[in-house]
């Protein structure tokens, strides 16, 4: 798994530096609230650009008329291009740059950050990379009047400020690729339909006369959530509860990684964090799985040498119920994994099983229906070979299917008896790979209810997925491939196979993302062994995790719901639903 960065803002720290050494250096004239203006600096014009890959100089793209307030979505690059003039220039020349506020806040400056992977910290607004143009790249005249004499500027990329200008008395114009984040470190979160406010600034900070400031609308795509997948080969959601909300627990970036349960009022349509105040303390979210118990969701959360419970409470008659529960209950520490898996069921009494990964081999941990966790016991102790990425699944009767991967290549399956016992165990493939990218290569699995058999579906070295049932009394069935297109495994960093796994009646969904194109991909099989031809369901991305269940639309009828990143490389911001009708 990746190593988490420290949210550290460095992108600040020229600015404040330039801030201290410079303050109070020039006078000039004032805003009516006190606040110096930059002298011999004039803002002509500016104007937003919602198509992001335009070319620097096409007249195309626009968000909004000249000089005008724009509608922006969260996640999505914009850019912005302001016509400035100086009537002096001093001998160090002209520097701008930009700075943001929200609505009664402090004005801040925007720095860069990479998006959608940062490199230090996830602001809320930055200046990004574009591959539209070069950093340099000569503008040429869109904005203003054409009586107004004119210089080159240039396109900003990658940069927070303008290269030094000492041009005078012709208009230049500068263009800089941005974009304003749902969810930002501390974490934060930025509701629908907040205004944005953005200014041009020298080099002291101080803004331009002219144009007071350029007014955003921000609000969220529909079916967006954003933020950042947790790297976990277990089911995370969405839930449904009895009201009809759906959730799903995530991060808010990369830089800050801490759980977030978000939730859906209106049937996956929008997206917003819950009871944000009290969210587990612990973060470093690889080792993730959940269960469910009525309206209580269960976590296991495996970190480098420990493993923990949180629970959370979905809502009853109002949204505002649904809370955090369990806050980082320690259930184990030892000897730190390779990897972090963990998978988790819920029996009907309520109980909890819970199976995760140790150094060498696999522990197996119970929670009573009074909340007390047995001591971990070990799987396969005297048994070769060493043992990673445990997929869980409960049937009838409370017999639970266990399956995990061997680092020789080697995939093992067996039940845990309602009594507690184990079967034997049986190699269903000897092909997973070897590498600690191929770990997690067994997708989640589940039980048809009407006959009792569980589904494995498992990615081999090959990159095809294969199909076998293991009966309620043992008896595992013959390997069947899914599809000739190969499935990709280990996208940015997560060391699992991208595909999920539902049952509907007896029918059998899997989504998977294709390797080469990245798309993602639906096939079913109403029989054992027999399955449709894939039909792409959602493209044009980069997809990297896909996860979802069944529940209900907003007409009451079945739905495959699912989250899936778009294309995040492990960052934030490309986290979405789709809903597929059964």
């Amino acid at each position: 798994m990746d190593q988490r960065r420290s949210a550290l803002p460095r992108f600040l720290l020229p600015f404040v530096l330039l801030s201290l050494l410079l303050s109070g250096c020039m006078t000039a004239d004032r805003l009516a609230g006190g606040e110096a203006l930059a002298p011999h600096l004039q803002w002509l014009a500016f104007r937003v650009r919602s198509d992001a890959n335009a070319a620097l100089n096409a007249d195309a793209g626009w968000a909004a008329a000249e000089n005008a307030a724009a509608d922006i979505f969260y996640d999505q690059p914009f850019r912005f291009r302001v016509q400035v003039k100086a009537t002096e220039s001093p001998p160090e020349g002209h520097v701008l740059s930009l700075q943001y506020r929200q609505a009664g806040q402090l004005w801040l400056p925007v720095g860069f950050a990479k998006f959608p992977y940062p490199d230090f910290a996830t602001p809320v607004i930055s200046v990004i990379d574009t591959p539209a143009y070069a950093h340099g790249a000569e503008t040429e005249r869109l904005l203003g009047t054409i009586n107004t004499a004119w210089d080159d500027g240039a396109g900003i990329n990658g940069v927070a400020a303008t290269p030094v200008w000492r041009t005078v008395d012709d208009a230049l114009e500068w263009e800089w690729p941005l974009v304003i984040r749902r969810f930002s470190d501390g974490p934060t979160f930025a509701d629908n339909n907040v205004s944005f406010e953005l200014r041009v600034v020298d080099g002291f900070g101080r803004p331009l006369p002219g144009q007071r400031s350029a007014q955003l609308q921000l609000t969220a795509p529909a079916r967006h959530l954003g933020g950042t997948f947790i790297e976990s080969p277990a089911r995370i959601g969405p839930y449904q509860s009895e009201a009809g909300h759906l959730y799903f627990f995530m991060e808010p970036s990369e830089t800050d990684n801490r759980f977030m349960a978000v939730t859906s009022t209106d049937f996956g349509q929008s997206w917003r964090e819950i009871d944000g105040s009290n969210r587990p303390d612990i973060g470093d979210l690889e080792g993730v799985a959940t269960a469910r118990t009525g309206s209580t969701l269960h976590l296991i959360h495996q970190i480098s040498e420990e493993v923990f419970y949180h629970a959370f409470d979905m809502d009853g008659p109002n949204t505002d119920e649904a809370q955090w529960r369990v806050n980082a209950e320690s259930m184990a520490t030892f000897k730190e994994p390779p990897t972090q898996f963990a998978d988790l069921v819920a029996r009907a009494d309520g109980s909890l099983v819970t199976l995760y990964a140790g150094a060498q081999k696999l522990f197996l941990q119970t929670r009573s229906v009074n909340g007390i966790w047995a001591s971990p016991v070990e799987i396969d102790t005297l048994l070769t070979p060493d043992l990673s990425g445990p997929v869980l699944a409960i049937g009838p009767d409370d017999l639970i299917s266990m399956a995990y991967t061997g680092r020789d290549g080697s995939g093992f399956i067996r039940h845990l008896r309602p009594d507690g016992a184990l079967t034997d165990r049986q190699l269903f493939s000897s092909s997973l790979g070897t590498s600690d990218d191929e770990n997690g290569a067994i997708v989640p699995m589940a039980v048809v209810p009407e006959t009792g058999e569980t589904v494995l579906v498992y990615r081999e070295q090959s990159g095809m997925l294969y199909e076998r049932r293991l009966s309620r009394e043992g008896q595992i069935s013959s390997a069947v491939q899914l599809s000739a297109l190969p499935v990709i495994t280990n996208a940015v960093d997560s060391e699992q196979v991208g595909a999920d796994l539902i049952v509907h009646g007896t029918t059998v969904h899997v989504l998977f993302i294709e390797a080469q194109s990245r798309a993602i991909f639906h096939t079913y099989a109403r029989e054992r062994g027999i399955w449709s031809t894939p039909q792409r369901v959602v493209e044009a991305i980069q997809g990297s995790w896909v996860r979802g269940s069944v529940h209900k639309d907003s007409a009451g009828n079945p739905v495959y719901g699912f989250v899936y990143d778009a294309g995040s490389t492990g960052g934030s911001g490309f986290n979405r639903y789709f809903a597929l009708p059964l």
